[in-house]
């Protein structure tokens, strides 16, 4: 997750009266002894979550306007530059209100997180870009990437979650977690958040008290940094709907390894052979292991296993043929497509010379994961994309069937393959045809422009019909009357811009929505089609 601040912080600056008031001079000298007046003052529009900045000292905190008569100090630039550099996430301010005066300054009302200090601080000489004592700010960034390379997961694997500030291997990721000391404390690793902890103004616990779901066990569905402290938070998903009410952010160190189910021991040296498998391309040997046995009776360790088979009719080729590679990795063949019968495998000692009691090795050679694709929103003024997430769309993630991700994705490859993104995922590729295909997807809708009823992020009017995603309701157009809706749809152009013209097999693709407002009603979302989002890295 990650808060990317927009430099524009106006929906309609010029029906403000903003521009015309900061952009023109006093047209009269004002004299040494003269103050300054307001000739603007609006609250400021847009996400809220957009307008976290951070001090630079370059200005004092003000009870009004510096420049107004009567205005006092509230904090020093010295006391605001030592925020600047704060490793606390309760320093973060939110910007909320603006003002200008007939200087052509530019003042904004601001507060801290923890509510400590409140104030007008200069802002600089425009509206369009925060300046002076403030800047934008990120409250949380993306995690380093781990130093595990490997996208293969170890289910074997004991994980340490105490200290750790880089991203999660695959290995913690597809990990199941408990809350490891349930209680009320609200220190960020007992209970969990709306968001990690102080990086958004007035965003709090979702639950006070996690000792009723002492048992619960959680999956990890998503992962940031705070800026300030680098701390690794997760957000949590229960594995038990019953127990959704706690899914939420928390840090990862307040989480602990659900303890794995031990499988049963079905290895019997008179009747098996035991599976393993080396990765040809580290020659280490891989923990997953397969057991093969005999329906046969009276064999003995040491016996050739020769044609004898298994209780569904295997014998041992077609047992390892039929039973594949761990997840992540496929069988080595000396020659062609796999075999049926398993006789093109490459196995170690050969399975002509299988004994009961033995080890076969199979060679397998990793492969790159599907592509799965990441969704954002074009940053303004260049300003760093902002990521979307389920929540923010009315009925979730934009889906696809199997087919259409299928016929329109990169496919599955080795590692060292790469795709053209452009190919896939140009004005003229199927992905976007297909993403925008009603019988391909349960979600996508069009708005047919009637009259003044869709319009993008600059409150500019649209022409024809759009085709898209509906999100949430828009809080700064909707009324009780005339609910006003998000509506994102699929920009090939920016995605273009967002990822290197090529990206190795199994990348996530970073795929961007412009967004719109509509107060056209959305129709009730569809299920008569078989569809996913298992396309898209959650």
């Amino acid at each position: 997750m990650k808060n990317t601040l927009k430099k524009s912080l106006f929906v309609g600056v010029a029906a403000l009266g903003l521009v015309a008031a900061v952009g023109t001079a006093n047209a009269t000298s004002a004299s040494a002894k003269s103050y300054a007046k307001v000739t603007s003052n609006k609250a400021l529009g847009g996400d809220a979550t957009t307008r976290n900045v951070n001090f630079t000292g370059k200005s004092a905190l003000y009870t009004k306007a510096g420049t107004l008569r009567g205005a006092r100090v509230k904090a020093s630039k010295a006391v605001l530059s030592s925020f600047a550099n704060s490793k606390s996430s309760q320093h973060n301010v939110r910007a909320y209100r603006v003002a200008a005066t007939n200087r052509g300054s530019v003042y904004y009302k601001v507060v801290s997180f923890d509510g400590a200090y409140r104030g007008w601080i200069y802002g600089g000489k425009s509206t369009g870009a925060f300046g002076g004592g403030v800047a934008q700010y990120n409250t949380t960034t993306d995690p380093q990437a781990s130093t595990d390379t490997s996208s293969s997961v170890n289910s074997s694997a004991s994980i340490n979650t105490q200290g750790q500030t880089t991203g999660l291997s695959a290995t913690q990721k597809a990990a199941t977690y408990k809350i490891a000391n349930p209680g009320t404390s609200n220190d960020g690793t007992e209970v969990t958040y709306t968001y990690p902890a102080w990086t958004q103004y007035k965003k709090g616990r979702v639950i006070t008290d996690s000792t009723p779901y002492k048992d619960a066990t959680f999956k990890v569905t998503d992962q940031t940094t705070r800026t300030r402290e680098g701390d690794l938070w997760v957000k949590i998903e229960a594995t038990d709907a019953a127990n959704s009410k706690a899914n939420g952010w928390i840090l990862y160190s307040g989480l602990k390894q659900a303890t794995p189910a031990t499988p049963a021991e079905n290895f019997n040296a008179d009747t098996s052979v035991k599976i393993a498998y080396r990765d040809v391309s580290t020659g280490k040997t891989l923990s997953n292991t397969n057991t093969w046995t005999t329906a046969s009776t009276g064999t003995k360790q040491g016996n050739s296993v020769g044609a004898l088979v298994n209780a569904k009719a295997q014998n041992l080729g077609t047992f390892i043929a039929a039973t594949g590679a761990p997840s992540g990795y496929k069988l080595n063949t000396t020659s062609g497509d796999l075999k049926g019968d398993g006789s093109n495998v490459v196995v170690t000692p050969a399975l002509s010379s299988a004994t009961f009691g033995a080890t076969l090795t199979v060679d397998v050679t990793p492969v790159s994961s599907a592509t799965k694709v990441k969704l954002q929103m074009p940053g303004t003024n260049g300003t760093v994309n902002q990521s979307l997430t389920a929540s923010d769309f009315l009925y979730g993630y934009p889906d696809l069937t199997t087919s259409a991700q299928n016929e329109s994705l990169p496919p599955v490859g080795t590692p060292n393959g790469m795709f053209t993104v452009a190919k896939y995922f140009d004005s003229n590729s199927q992905f976007t045809k297909d993403i925008n295909d009603s019988t391909k997807s349960n979600t996508v809708q069009t708005v047919q422009r009637l009259h003044s009823d869709i319009w993008n992020s600059n409150g500019q009017e649209t022409f024809g019909d759009v085709t898209g995603f509906y999100g949430q309701k828009d809080p700064n157009r909707s009324t009780t009357a005339i609910p006003v809706y998000y509506f994102y749809v699929y920009n090939p152009t920016e995605t273009a811009k967002a990822n290197a013209s090529q990206l190795q097999n199994g990348s996530s693709v970073n795929l961007v929505f412009d967004r719109y407002s509509t107060n056209r009603t959305p129709d009730p979302v569809r299920t008569d089609l078989n569809t996913n989002t298992d396309f898209i890295a959650k």
